[in-house]
Order: structure tokens, then C-alpha cells, then sequence
């Protein structure tokens, strides 16, 4: 009896006396289970991201809006076009119209008939199929020239009379020994000035506008040049004809409009230097006037006909 009852202490002096190690390592266990299964349950409930993003539907498109083509950058005139020259963008329903150019199938086979601007519509106006020769060609409309002038620091308003800009053409003569001055093309386009086109001047304004580059000098067409001794203009075919003969008998200036000034011109016949000093200046040249008459007497039918003439010149009745 004595015998278990040693036995059983033993026992429980053997279970009491665990090591320390042991029993930190039994704690750190319980300690872990306790904490890490409550998180881990946690993150696991939670969508990752990558699954979120796989599962989100495609947005959908903006109400009012179309899918159109715009030039990444710009295309100068007579260019043929590339897949990787166009990216489609979303533009305002009211701004397309029926004639701009909403795929890349539109421009096979097409030229650039003007300059395309980066971001903007493209239009089916400045498209055509026919390969023009260079990039003036490219700017004619039909039932248009082209037509080159000389000017000068005055003529061309001090070289702002640049490639896109809008000019009248005034001609100064002497007509019947006064001076006179008249309008003979309205809202001419200016194509070139010394061989350089819209689409040229574009570029040069951009490469101006990097930092580091020099700004351009004002007076000199804004873009840093001597001013062209030479501009060529669009106009009609009558136009074109009247300033090359013009050109001739008198001196040709430009007169430059305004951005919105597409009309035309309310003035009619020539200035004379007798409208500069008044209605004074004009009677008193009338006065001065000398006029011959002359009384002609038919041979044949015997009527008398009156003829007025004044410096060798027979004067309308």
C-alpha cells in the first residue's frame, strides 16, 4: 500500500516539474492560435484587388457622345495617311457632323488637302484623293489660283501677313493725273510667304514654344524671320487675272483683316486724293475743270451731236 501511494507521488512531481523552455513554447502556440485565426479569417472574407478589378464591368459610354478619329499630331497638306497618325476619342454629339470622319476605313487611299490639327475633328473637306504634287497644290480649291506678289515691310503689314491669314488687296495708280486707290480682291487667303506654308509655320511655332528656345521677335511675322519679299495669295480666277495686270500699271498693298472678318467690303469704285480734303476740295476742283465742247454734225442725217472733253479725254454725258 505504501508502495502506489510513492508511486502516485512520484507520478505527480514528474507532470509538475515540465522544463521552462516547454512551457513558453506551449504559450507562444495558444498565443497565436488565439490572435492569428481571427485575422486570417478576416483578409480571407475581404475580394483581393486583382479579382475586384477582373470582375468590374467595362464603363460604359458617355450619353451624347460619339466615337470619332483625331490626328495625334499634325498633318501637313499632302500627306498620305497611317493607322498610327489617328487615335479615337469621344467627342460631343453637337460638335460631329456628318461630315467628319469617325474611322480609319474613311482615309484609305486619301490625301491631307489642308493642315490636320493634332486633337481636332477631321473633316471630309480637307480630305482628297488625288496625290497633289506638293503642299500648295494641296491648298487649291477648284475654281481657285494661286498667284504670287512682291511685297515689302509696308505692303505686308510688316510681314504679318503670314500663311493663314485673311488680306484685302488694295491698288494704287495715277488715273487721269490723280492718285487713286481701290480694293480689287476681297478676303484673299494667304498661302506662302517666301515659300513657307501654313503647315510649316505651325511646326515653327511649336519647336519656338519648347523651353530653352528663343522667343520670337515681334514685327517680323512672329516668328523670329526676315519679312518675305514675296507672298502668294488664293483667289478666284478673275481676281488672280485683275492683280496680275494691276501688278503692271500701279502698286499692290495688303491689307489684313481680322480672324472673324470674312465679308466683304462696302466700298465701292476708287478713293481719289480729292476725298482726303472734303467736300470743299472737291467743288473747288470742279470749278477749276476746264472742258471743251464740241458740236458734231452728222453728214449723212444732219443731227447735231454734242461731245464734252476735258485733257484729251471725251467725257461720258
Amino acid at each position: 500500500m505504501f508502495q502506489k501511494k510513492g508511486n502516485f507521488v512520484q507520478m505527480k512531481r514528474r507532470r509538475s516539474g515540465l522544463p521552462l523552455p516547454q512551457l513558453s513554447i506551449l504559450a507562444g502556440v495558444f498565443f497565436l492560435a488565439a490572435v492569428g485565426i481571427p485575422v486570417f479569417l478576416h483578409f480571407s472574407s475581404q475580394p483581393s484587388s486583382a479579382t475586384t478589378a477582373v470582375q468590374q464591368p467595362p464603363p460604359l459610354p458617355m450619353e451624347g457622345t460619339i466615337e470619332v478619329l483625331v490626328p495625334v499630331a499634325n498633318i501637313q497638306p499632302g500627306s498620305g495617311f497611317q493607322p498610327h497618325m489617328f487615335k479615337r476619342e469621344r467627342k460631343p454629339e453637337v460638335v460631329v457632323g456628318p461630315d467628319t470622319v469617325r474611322s480609319f476605313e474613311e482615309l484609305k487611299g486619301m490625301y491631307a488637302k489642308g493642315v490636320l490639327v493634332a486633337n481636332r475633328l477631321v473633316n471630309r473637306e480637307f480630305l482628297t484623293s488625288l496625290q497633289p504634287v506638293n503642299a500648295l497644290t494641296a491648298s487649291i480649291p477648284p475654281g481657285y489660283r494661286a498667284i504670287a506678289i512682291e511685297v515689302d515691310a509696308t505692303s505686308s503689314v510688316e510681314g504679318w501677313a503670314q500663311p493663314g491669314a485673311r488680306v484685302d488687296v488694295v491698288w494704287v495708280t495715277e488715273y487721269t493725273g490723280r492718285n487713286t486707290a481701290s480694293v480689287i480682291a476681297h478676303n484673299a487667303k494667304v498661302l506662302s510667304a517666301n515659300r513657307r506654308t501654313e503647315g510649316t509655320q505651325t511646326v515653327q511655332r511649336n519647336r519656338q514654344a519648347k523651353p530653352g528656345n528663343a522667343p520670337a521677335q515681334a514685327g517680323q511675322g512672329g516668328l523670329g524671320e526676315a519679312i518675305p519679299p514675296t507672298v502668294t495669295l488664293l483667289l478666284s480666277v478673275q481676281d488672280s487675272m485683275k492683280v496680275r495686270l494691276a501688278a503692271l500699271h500701279g502698286k499692290l498693298g495688303l491689307v489684313l483683316r481680322g480672324a472673324e472678318d470674312t465679308g466683304g467690303v462696302t466700298v465701292t469704285g476708287a478713293i481719289s486724293e480729292a476725298s482726303l480734303y472734303g467736300d470743299s476740295f472737291k467743288a473747288a476742283q470742279v470749278a477749276q475743270r476746264k472742258i471743251t465742247v464740241v458740236k458734231v454734225k452728222d453728214p449723212k442725217t444732219g443731227a447735231e451731236e454734242t461731245m464734252r472733253f476735258e485733257r484729251g479725254r471725251r467725257l461720258a454725258e
